[in-house]
């Protein structure tokens, strides 16, 4: 199962999600700043990644100079979905790093996961129906096999990834890979989840893979429509880390 070909020119406009984007005469956080551009206010360039910080920066042409963004305060939707008329179509979804969907996009068919299928009685998590019929599946075969799963995080809006990815840059600075940028997260989708085993040992880690439950739903979460998006092989393409607990809903039974 591969994602949605990006299809869209490089070129196609970024928004400024923060409270404001600083327009600098060269990339890095000490040098001059030519002006500040509002939320909202949107602008075209190309990417340019510094080598020395492994932080991304966008190239524009603005009032006749080259200028750089820090391309942690900026979004882009894929033009396939601005705008978005009802729900996405699951599996057709295109979001990475480089490319999201709307900030305000939420599906209107989200439902409640219940115990047994989450791991904190109380708290709300929410995926689309299908999804959510799927994961439920997916967990209760994973008991017949003795393997306890458990949904450690699901649905997240567009505002409340914006919490998790500042506070994520406050933590780790711009340059980190495992928070996205609002509108850029799988989470928005509603079909995606975080997974964890029942006592949260090897929650939110790497070392998740090697565990029973790990290697359980990489053998088995395609039957259910489900597959990891974040590989240690495809870093470059998705633009985030390797995460073994995380893993998307495509709709159908992908392990052919």
């Amino acid at each position: 199962m591969q994602q949605r070909k990006n299809d869209a020119p490089e070129s196609h406009p970024w928004t400024v999600f923060a409270a404001e984007a600083e327009v600098r005469v060269l990339p890095g956080g000490d040098t001059q700043v030519l002006k500040r551009l509002k939320a909202g206010e949107r602008v075209s360039g190309t990417l340019y990644r510094d080598s020395r910080t492994d932080e991304e920066w966008l190239v524009a042409r603005l009032d006749g100079q080259h200028v750089y963004l820090q391309l942690c305060t900026l979004m882009r939707v894929h033009p396939g979905f601005a705008p978005v008329n009802g729900n996405l179509p699951i599996g057709a979804e295109f979001v990475n790093r480089w490319w999201g969907i709307p900030t305000t996009y939420e599906p209107n068919d989200l439902v409640a996961l219940e115990a047994p299928y989450i791991i904190e009685d109380g708290k709300e998590y929410r995926l689309r129906a299908e999804a959510a019929d799927a994961v439920k599946r997916m967990v209760d075969a994973a008991a017949g096999d003795e393997i306890i799963l458990r949904v450690v995080s699901s649905y997240r809006s567009g505002e409340y990834q914006r919490g998790l990815f500042e506070k994520a840059c406050r933590k780790d600075g711009a340059a980190q890979r495992y928070s996205a940028r609002p509108g850029h997260s799988e989470h928005q989708l509603g079909t995606a989840v975080d997974i964890c085993d029942l006592k949260q040992e090897h929650a939110f880690e790497h070392s998740f893979q090697d565990t029973k439950e790990g290697e359980w739903l990489t053998a088995n979460a395609g039957r259910f429509g489900f597959r990891r998006s974040y590989t240690d092989a495809n870093t470059e393409e998705t633009g985030y880390i390797s995460e073994p607990w995380h893993w998307r809903y495509w709709g159908k039974d992908i392990t052919t």
